[in-house]
């Protein structure tokens, strides 16, 4: 996804960009965490075609936290790198498992990519509504990626139940 050449933003509309720079920052964060778990159950997942994916979902994760970085800097935010508070809840959450099974964190996993999903498509809602079709075509890009990685997980989930080990 190409991001160069986005428009200025008129003078008038800085307080709106404020607003979902404030939204963005959250969305952020939460794309650094769900990386964060991909990377840890990409490295503790027994099975290969799980691992394989979360291995997956990790790369892309990476261009996914880039995107959001640059659509927020062309909006005059700072975005953040990293988080240690979501890199320590995404270990607690994936070493849950040993307890609990992959399936809560694979559910609770996809719930979240659902909710961010939902989060780009009002963010181009609003970006349309200002005039800002560019940026606004970029969050919706973003939206349907996030419905893919819900529904891949949504696969996984509903497959984990039919299996007797449930464990990463």
């Amino acid at each position: 996804m190409e991001l160069r050449g986005l428009k200025v933003i008129p003078v008038e509309q800085q307080g709106a960009y404020r607003s979902l720079l404030k939204d963005l920052r959250r969305t952020l964060l939460s794309e650094i965490g769900a990386r964060a778990v991909y990377d840890h159950i990409a490295r503790r997942a027994r099975d290969p075609e799980l691992a394989g994916l979360a291995t997956e979902l990790n790369r892309e994760g990476v261009d996914l936290v880039a995107i959001v970085q640059e659509l927020m800097r062309g909006m005059g935010g700072r975005p953040r790198r990293t988080s240690l508070r979501r890199r320590i809840l995404a270990r607690l959450l994936v070493q849950s498992t040993w307890v609990t099974g992959a399936r809560p964190a694979l559910r609770l996993v996809r719930s979240a990519e659902e909710t961010v999903s939902r989060w780009y498509g009002d963010y181009a809602q609003f970006l349309v509504r200002l005039g800002d079709h560019e940026r606004a075509a970029a969050f919706e890009e973003l939206r349907l990626v996030k419905q893919r990685r819900a529904m891949i997980l949504g696969a996984w989930v509903d497959n984990l139940a039919r299996r007797r080990d449930r464990r990463l």
